[in-house]
């Protein structure tokens, strides 16, 4: 077997013909940089940035640290005068913060002392208790509530109506109650559930008809719903007329279209303007002269003038108003021949040649053959297009979900009645239609009677019910706790002047008897002008202290893929409000994948069965070979393309006798040397298998995309590879500039160019004369082995590349035209050239070409620093 041997150069493209055109489909790349998400200087000082990196770590389990910024603002902690009670404190704390929107918090300052309250003797029920609550608290500004006392208990009842029909009817009902009886309760659905139903109806054309029979329907049934369109839309169209002499004509037109076919529209200008004219005589010595030269006019050229006395002056001249060119020439001809002086000048007037009407867009065929008709009627010429626009001429009605068949049969009855067709479907959802009232358990019989009264004074049915639970019957009035007993007395001095019994009672609690407002050292400048200017207003004293706080900012580090740092930000965005940044820390490899459409298995059949080839060795066992003379000892033995026993590694078959080349060993298997021979499907399979090939390796640079710029610096190209490089020295921005213009590996561009032309140094590089002009040439384009200078030479005159920039920009152009991003082939990287789907137009038949020619490249990328690599991977079912 012998290899067909192809180097890596576009002389190799011009033996492929095509042969074949497949399609495969690409997906977007997979980013695989390095970045950093970061937010912005969020957080004011240490200590805030550590709760909220705290907080995120704890939300999203991510690795993160906080980083100190040169940022800082200057903070401060602004603080009031003192307050006279824990109480009054907390009001101006409340209302500093409603105020202000400023969080704060309130210190002791004044002397300690216990805290007291006051309780109560019993009173009979909850209500009076709570009466005197009210009354204690008015007087005494201090807080109180109300406690059992464990005297004597009574049941707790629960009241339950009868039924009711709808839900909004019953909630209604059980405000009404609790309103009026001040007992709480909620409803419960009762009886077997029914079903929704949606009611459709017919069609019905025009949008504001649908709209009106809407709104009829849930006035009458009080059934919302909504309409939707019905079938295709249809097209909107405008008429215009051809062209009618004057424009009152046209309008009459127009209002005549209108009235007989409802459509809209406009009168417009067609043609040039016509232009009028003013002319004026100079003067005539008396009035009666220039009456007479009036009538002259009208009787000569059959115009009518009119005249006026000359402003400062005893003459008269003659005036001429709004005349169209052909008058304008009569009288100028006529007061020529007179051999009067006059002047002419364009008058305001201004009218055109011929008018149209214009329809406004109108929806459909109907309205435009509508349109159509009149002007045909009356013999007029007429045309329509279209706007471009679309709407819809027919509407159904859609009812919201009805529930039960009594709301339906009403839905349905609506549209009976007008003759309208009308439809209904079950929605799958059911609910409830009748309800009863439960109250929340209720004290004693009084309260029971209370509610019984409301349902019985409306006639509704209602029951009642022991819970099983008891109640207390006596309550007491509590104080709030008062700091010193001097507050607690006045409570006291309540109770006792209204005849009721009560005591004080020491909580053995100690507490401040003043207390300020402080914000903590957290506030910017504006924060404390807001402050500042609430407590002037209020009329508190305030003031404050200052320190310079430095900003931190969260960075989650080596995000791997923009994809995944645009979600973090996102998220963090999203949960936490902060504003956030990406940077990239590190340039990695661009991904996509190329769907082969096939499976692994069948691109492997596809491949074996046009023979590929490969020169590895083979391998046979050791057992069977005389190493003595290097022969075969079996009657039959396998050769296979890996030292291993497999059912797909057979590569031929060697018969007793046969000679091997052993070229090694590997444990019991001798290596033999087999030159060019069919290639295994183990061996086959392993090469078309992405999978076997590491990113971080040489070798995917086969996958390399040839049809993407890199990204690569002219500078860094100049300096790294092109030093020294003959006629390519420093001409990295042409190389850059071709990649870019024409979507091909800048990379690739110089690799070619550096092997065509002996690292800058060949005849055709340098410069050769034709037809008298300097032409260059770096790719060898049409360089043929028979005649390189003078075909390759040619070529460049033909295609105007008489400066070294022009040719590398020139070849580039058609490198990506003939080659890499040639119509049906899309074979833009060494993997697709060697291995098509197809199996056809593959550019060897070597397994390990595509594999084999990734070092030079290679190279050349070892040299840079700032690039972005992309790769097409091949994709299997």
């Amino acid at each position: 077997m012998k290899k067909v041997s192809l180097k890596f150069t576009v002389a190799v493209f011009f033996i492929c013909t095509l042969s074949f055109v497949f399609v495969n489909k690409s997906s977007g790349y997979t980013d695989t940089s390095t970045y950093k998400v970061e937010t912005s200087a969020e957080f004011l000082g240490q200590e805030d940035a550590e709760k909220n990196l705290q907080k995120l770590k704890a939300n999203t389990g991510w690795d993160a640290v906080y980083q100190k910024t040169n940022e800082y603002r200057n903070i401060y902690n602004m603080y009031s005068g003192g307050f006279p009670t824990e109480s009054s404190v907390k009001t101006g704390l409340q209302e500093f913060e409603n105020n202000t929107g400023i969080n704060a918090d309130y210190v002791p300052i004044g002397t300690k002392d216990y805290y007291y309250y006051v309780s109560s003797g019993g009173f009979p029920d909850k209500s009076r208790a709570e009466s005197v609550v009210q009354s204690f608290t008015k007087e005494t500004g201090v807080s109180a509530a109300v406690e059992p006392i464990n005297t004597t208990k009574d049941y707790y009842y629960q009241l339950i109506s009868g039924g009711f029909v709808g839900e909004t009817k019953v909630k209604a009902i059980l405000n009404d109650f609790k309103t009026k009886t001040g007992i709480e309760g909620t409803y419960k659905p009762i009886g077997d559930p029914e079903k929704y139903y949606t009611l459709i109806s017919g069609g019905f054309n025009d949008e504001s008809k649908v709209k009106n029979i809407l709104s009829d329907f849930q006035q009458k049934t009080g059934i919302n719903g909504t309409y939707k369109p019905v079938g295709d839309p249809e097209k909107y169209y405008i008429l215009t007329s051809g062209g009618f002499s004057s424009e009152s004509a046209t309008q009459a037109n127009l209002e005549k279209f209108v009235t007989e076919t409802g459509i809209k529209g406009h009168v417009k200008p067609v043609g040039d303007s016509v232009d009028y004219y003013n002319i004026r005589t100079g003067g005539f010595g008396s009035e009666s002269l220039v009456k007479k030269y009036i009538q002259e006019i009208k009787d000569a050229i059959n115009l009518t003038a009119e005249y006026e006395q000359v402003p400062n002056s005893t003459s008269f001249r003659i005036l001429f108003h709004d005349l169209n060119s052909a008058d304008r020439e009569k009288a100028e001809r006529h007061m020529t021949e007179k051999n009067w002086w006059f002047s002419t000048a364009k008058s305001d007037k201004q009218t055109y040649e011929r008018y149209k009407i214009i329809s406004d867009p109108v929806l459909g065929m109907t309205t435009v053959n509508k349109g159509l008709e009149f002007f045909k009627k009356n013999s007029w010429y007429v045309s329509y297009k279209e706007t471009g626009e679309q709407a819809h001429t027919k509407f159904k009605i859609y009812s919201d979900p009805i529930l039960g068949d009594s709301l339906l049969a009403k839905g349905l009855d609506f549209f009976k009645a007008n003759n309208w067709y009308v439809g209904y479907q079950d929605t799958g959802k059911e609910g409830y239609t009748r309800f009863k009232i439960y109250s929340n358990p209720v004290l004693g019989m009084d309260q029971v009677n209370k509610g019984l009264e409301f349902f019985k004074k409306n006639s509704w049915y209602v029951g009642y019910q022991k819970t099983g639970d008891t109640g207390y019957s006596s309550y007491r009035v509590v104080s709030d706790q008062v700091l010193g007993k001097a507050q607690a007395q006045k409570g006291l001095d309540f109770f006792k002047d209204n005849g009721w019994w009560a005591t004080i009672v020491n909580t053995e609690k100690t507490g401040y008897s003043s207390y300020r407002i402080e914000t903590g050292m957290t506030l910017s400048y504006d924060e404390l002008l807001k402050a500042q200017a609430f407590f002037k207003e209020k009329g508190w004293w305030s003031s404050y202290t200052s320190e310079k706080q430095y900003l931190y900012k969260i960075i989650i580090d080596n995000v791997q893929g923009y994809n995944k740092a645009s979600s973090i930000a996102s998220q963090i965005k999203k949960d936490f409000g902060w504003n956030v940044n990406i940077v990239k820390i590190k340039d990695g490899p661009q991904i996509m994948y190329t769907d082969y459409g096939l499976t692994f298995n069948d691109m492997l059949k596809k491949q074996m069965s046009v023979n590929p080839q490969t020169d590895s060795p083979g391998y046979v066992s050791l057992t069977y070979i005389n190493t003595a003379n290097s022969t075969v000892t079996a009657d039959f033995l396998n050769v296979r393309s890996s030292p291993e026993v497999a059912s797909n590694n057979i590569i031929g078959l060697l018969e007793k006798g046969d000679k091997v080349s052993v070229i090694g060993t590997e444990g019991n298997w001798a290596k033999i040397n087999l030159g060019w021979r069919n290639a295994s499907e183990d061996e086959t399979g392993y090469y078309i298998n992405p999978n076997n090939f590491s990113i971080d390796s040489k070798y995917y640079f086969q996958y390399l995309k040839l049809s993407q710029y890199a990204g690569l610096s002219a500078s860094e190209i100049n300096t790294k590879i092109l030093n020294g490089k003959g006629i390519l020295e420093g001409k990295g921005a042409a190389f850059v500039g071709a990649s870019k213009k024409y979507n091909i590996n800048e990379l690739y561009l110089i690799s070619h160019a550096l092997l065509e032309t002996g690292n800058g140094t060949s005849e055709l590089a340098n410069g050769v004369t034709y037809n008298g002009k300097t032409v260059y040439n770096m790719y060898g384009y049409g360089a043929y082995d028979s005649c390189p200078v003078s075909c390759g030479s040619k070529t460049a005159y033909e295609q105007g590349w008489d400066t070294p920039e022009k040719a590398i920009i020139g070849g580039a152009e058609l490198i990506g035209k003939n080659y890499i991003h040639r119509s049906g082939f899309q074979q833009d990287t060494l993997f697709k050239m060697r291995w098509a789907p197809t199996a056809s137009h593959q550019y060897a038949t070597d397994i390990g070409w595509a594999y084999k020619q990734v070092n030079r490249m290679y190279s050349l990328y070892t040299l840079l620093d700032n690039y972005t690599l992309y790769y097409d991977i091949p994709k299997y079912k």
